[in-house]
């Protein structure tokens, strides 16, 4: 009776086999669990990495955008007014103005400061007034005249906030989300200049209702996408620091110019006071005055006229050095300082 034996024997196999792929499935969905719970803490870490940096480059922007307000409303309102009560002023007199590109200073840097102060009066950013986060991050972000367009009448036609709010990367900088595409932060989009790193938490799918070996192979598709978030977050990072490093620099810078202007200015009151307002009539030393004010008044429009961030929110590489050249003509390591390009 040899055939009730080897049907028994084949049950007995199929039985086996079954339990070892039993076994096999239970094991490849635990793993399939572990491989999914790796990869969300990966893509969790990442996107924090990314919000953390996000609030440091954004309040940095902010505080550029507010320093660039108070000297408008402070040092470059009571130099406009002190420098305007002079007469008879030659300032090509100056070797060191020269260099600076400076001989046409009243023609068009005193005429820009002027228009600039004026255009932020014109949107209510006199003094006493202050800037809400948009618009203090737009204010840092860009030049005066990408933020200060105006029409041929001169009034201002376009809002700081309203330029933070029409720009992707700010608007993401600003609020820490931006719809795009129909998703949101939640949905997995991040902006910076082009770069969209995601997707984020919600790009898993679902494990339990797939087999074993495909939950398995889902899970691993899913560690892939996890390690592609991961390397995308790493780059959104070193863009978002890079425009923490140059920001950080101009604004280090601004207050250096600020406080020389502030002296300079302080310095011209005292010449006025002395000498009168007409120019020809000035010692060496009080021409040397006026002298040193225009250049920091120079100096700050060419921070001022230098962006931090172009139209499409990344950072203008031209810049770093553009400050450090500032930085080195106002401490006196350098006299002479290149036009911006266009």
């Amino acid at each position: 009776m040899p055939i009730p034996l080897i049907v028994g024997v084949a049950a007995a196999a199929a039985g086996i086999y079954g339990a070892v792929k039993g076994v096999r499935g239970a094991i490849d969905h635990s793993n399939a669990k572990d491989i999914n719970t790796d990869a969300r803490s990966m893509v969790k870490s990442a996107c924090e990495t990314v919000e953390d940096q996000r609030k440091l480059t954004n309040s940095i922007l902010e505080d550029y955008g507010q320093r660039k307000l108070r000297a408008f409303n402070g040092v470059i309102a009571d130099f406009i007014e002190t420098f305007e009560r002079l007469k008879n002023v030659e300032l090509s007199q100056s070797p060191e103005l020269d260099k600076l590109a400076a001989g046409d200073f009243s023609n068009r840097t005193l005429s820009g400061l002027r228009q600039n102060y004026q255009a932020l009066k014109d949107a209510g950013l006199g003094v006493g007034a202050g800037l809400g986060g948009g618009a203090a991050l737009a204010f840092g972000a860009y030049n005066g005249t990408m933020l200060l367009a105006t029409a041929s009448t001169g009034t201002a036609i376009s809002s700081l906030g309203g330029v933070a709010a029409t720009n992707a990367t700010l608007a993401w900088l600003g609020g820490g989300s931006l719809v795009a595409g129909g998703y949101g932060m939640a949905g997995g989009v991040m902006v910076l200049g082009g770069i969209v790193a995601g997707p984020a938490l919600a790009i898993f799918g679902h494990i339990l209702g797939n087999k074993g070996e495909e939950a398995l192979n889902k899970a691993r598709s899913n560690m892939e996408q996890a390690r592609t978030v991961c390397d995308e977050a790493k780059l959104t990072v070193k863009k978002l620091k890079a425009v923490e490093t140059v920001t950080a620099l101009a604004n280090n810078t601004f207050s250096m110019v600020t406080s020389q202007l502030r002296r300079s200015v302080t310095d011209l009151k005292k010449v006025i006071e002395h000498e009168g307002a007409d120019f020809r009539n000035y010692s060496h030393e009080s021409k040397s005055v006026v002298f040193r004010s225009a250049k920091f008044a120079q100096l700050l429009k060419a921070m001022i006229d230098t962006p931090i961030l172009d139209h499409d929110g990344s950072l203008v590489l031209s810049t770093e050095k553009r400050v450090q050249d500032v930085a080195a003509v106002a401490n006196g390591q350098k006299t002479f300082l290149d036009p911006i390009s266009a």
